[in-house]
């Protein structure tokens, strides 16, 4: 049977203008507008023509010819039977329907599709042709309207408001409180496992436009890809990561195009609040995705402020080859945990800063790498004097060429710390979380500035927020483990180190309370699990020998240090360690120096730092500190 939405003349009209009522929905096919009891749920692209498909013909099969030939013609670039099951997967999670008891589509393998509901009411007026008349967008035959009018003036009457019920009876139900949302990584349609890192970076990309408002929490990355390819159900999910809602979707990339279909759904009660298909150009890849925060935002009725609304609305077209290399630059630099690694993902960036100078982005994350390439925890890293200028002058570029990124100005932030400009680098850092507020690691990175003051109260107050963005994070609960450390809680920093495994912190919670042989199990046990390549587990351990009176093993760590300082870099604040358990303070002082000369990062806790709490009496350290213009 012929279609008839592709017949001419009247018939078409009628069909394709008529407004579809099956059970608690109603679909108005021009606006593209499914409404469940009132609420809107939005679909477009092929679920919707489908679902228009089936309802012009209810009872009869619409088979996967037509909807190939009609929805997938033969230059689209997805498959078309995983484009198919797709679109049928949204449309039964639109309706709550189930393909093996469906209430409204019914399957028919290998032939296609049939609408099984029940149809009841339509509404438009160019179709009556003057047979029926509209009360409150339904059909009425005019013979009713005597009757109608007489049970009106009856309620009116009896003192009935006639208005207020009519308002109650056709409201709009509430839109939900969210107050949480997780950005779940986006599946990727393009049939080429080599392009999930572009899928991947969709993801974050979304998770961080979405994170320049303040509400609602939007979970990190890290949390949310765990998830990746995961048979959890929604609620599942939402509960694990104590969210509201989930904001879940596909893309499909080919040549210079992209597809995103997107769905946020509710987690309690379940349903879907919106849904949304886009195909765009790659170069309007930025201007997508603040168009899909706003959607969400929208739906969700969260108001902004004027400077929100303009940060959601302020990208510009980007060269695709450049994005393309800064997504595969981020892909690295969050996997990267030696310096190599790191080395790789800067190359990407600079790549990206190549192909589009006017593009900031990549200039953070040249930053970022540069910085992490610095510390003394990345094995086969270089010299921070070496590499912090190379990422002050990223951070500088991308703050010139965007003002807007809290990330840029959190990148300063910690620059300007490492160059001990300590009131610059605050500044930066509450311009950072202002304009980024749910960037789990500004929160974190100023945690750790606080914690470099003893403002410990502040520091674990960032740390505690941190991890309310990315409670899967394994690096902010070190890091809040290790303030606790800081302020002198050492029952509690023990328990935290312990429940990670992170045993060298076991160990030097152990150390500052003078049990050497606890503190000598834990850090040996530290080695064990990572091996002798990380030199800062040796200077600590040189460091605890060394105070429990072995010298012959404090010495024995120190000369292995060395021979390792002749292929690596090893930061000096490890050798201080070492001279510190041998009581050497004078020798460890200098080291200090050296550490200070080389922007050590370490550096940043020689006031409160642990480790370093032998030398604190030393003239020359206390110079030292004065050089670094701690606050008193």
């Amino acid at each position: 049977m012929r279609n008839l939405a592709e017949a001419p003349g009247p018939g078409r009209e009628w069909r394709t203008s008529r407004t579809f009522r099956f059970g608690v929905f109603e679909l108005d096919p021009r606006a593209g507008e499914l409404r469940k009891q009132g609420m809107k749920i939005k679909l477009q692209g092929q679920p919707v023509q489908i679902l228009v498909m089936l309802l012009e013909r209810p009872g009869e099969i619409v088979t996967r010819e037509e909807l190939q030939k009609k929805l997938w013609p033969a230059d689209t670039f997805v498959d078309f039977e995983q484009g198919l099951n797709n679109a049928m997967k949204r449309l039964r999670a639109a309706l709550d329907d189930d393909a093996e008891s469906p209430r409204f589509i019914e399957t028919l393998p290998r032939r296609g599709y049939r609408f099984v509901g029940s149809l009841n009411g339509s509404g438009n007026s160019s179709a009556t042709q003057g047979k029926t008349t509209h009360s409150a967008g339904v059909l009425l035959p005019r013979t009713a309207f005597g009757a109608l009018a007489v049970l009106i003036v009856a309620a009116v009457l009896v003192g009935m408001n006639f208005h207020g019920w009519r308002d109650r009876l056709f409201a709009r139900s509430p839109k939900p409180q969210i107050q949480a949302l997780a950005v779940l990584p986006l599946a990727n349609l393009s049939g080429d496992p080599e392009q999930e890192y572009f899928a991947d970076g969709m993801t974050e990309a979304l998770i961080t436009e979405l994170g320049r408002v303040a509400s609602p929490r939007v979970i990190s990355r890290q949390s949310v890809m765990q998830y990746k390819g995961s048979k959890k159900s929604l609620q599942e999910i939402a509960g694990e990561l104590k969210v509201d809602a989930v904001l879940e979707g596909t893309v499909a990339r080919s040549g210079d195009r992209v597809r995103v279909t997107m769905h946020l759904s509710q987690a309690a009660p379940e349903g879907q609040l919106w849904a949304q298909e886009y195909n765009r150009s790659l170069r309007d890849v930025l201007t997508l995705q603040g168009e899909i925060a706003r959607s969400v935002i929208d739906e969700i009725q969260v108001k902004l402020s004027p400077e929100e609304q303009a940060r959601l609305t302020s990208a510009r077209p980007v060269n695709p080859e450049a994005h393309d290399n800064y997504l595969m630059g981020m892909y690295q630099w969050n996997k990267a945990t030696t310096g190599p690694e790191l080395e790789t993902a800067i190359r990407y960036f600079e790549l990206a800063t190549e192909k589009d100078p006017g593009y900031a982005r990549p200039y953070v994350g040249l930053a970022d790498a540069y910085r992490d390439l610095g510390h003394p925890a990345n094995v086969g890293g270089r010299p921070s004097n070496e590499t912090l200028p190379k990422a002050r002058v990223a951070a500088l570029k991308a703050l010139d060429l965007d003002p807007s990124l809290g990330e840029a100005h959190t990148s300063v932030a910690t620059l300007l710390a490492a160059s001990w400009d300590w009131p610059g680098a605050e500044k930066e850092f509450r311009l950072g979380v202002e304009l980024a507020p749910n960037y789990a690691p500004g929160h974190a990175w100023y945690g750790g500035y606080l914690a470099s003051l003893g403002r410990n109260d502040e520091a674990l107050a960032q740390y505690n927020y941190a991890m309310e963005l990315d409670p899967d994070s394994y690096w902010y609960r070190i890091q809040r483990a290790n303030a606790l450390l800081i302020s002198g809680r050492y029952d509690l920093a023990t328990k935290e180190y312990d429940a990670l495994e992170e045993y060298w912190g076991v160990g030097m919670a152990f150390m500052m309370r003078q049990m050497y042989p606890e503190a000598i199990t834990a850090v040996k046990k530290s080695i064990e699990h990572t091996g002798r390549r990380d030199p800062m587990n040796l200077g600590l351990l040189a460091e605890i020998y060394g105070l429990a009176g072995s010298k012959p093993e404090a010495r024995r760590l120190l000369d292995e240090l060395k021979e390792k300082a002749k292929r690596v870099y090893v930061a000096p604040t490890t050798f201080a360690q070492a001279y510190i358990g041998l009581g050497d303070r004078k020798t460890a002082v200098d080291w200090m120096e050296q550490a200070y000369e080389d922007g050590d990062e370490m550096m940043s806790l020689a006031k409160v730092g642990p480790v370093f709490a032998p030398l604190r009496s030393e003239p020359r350290f206390q110079a030292l500190l004065r050089r670094m213009n701690f606050p008193e």
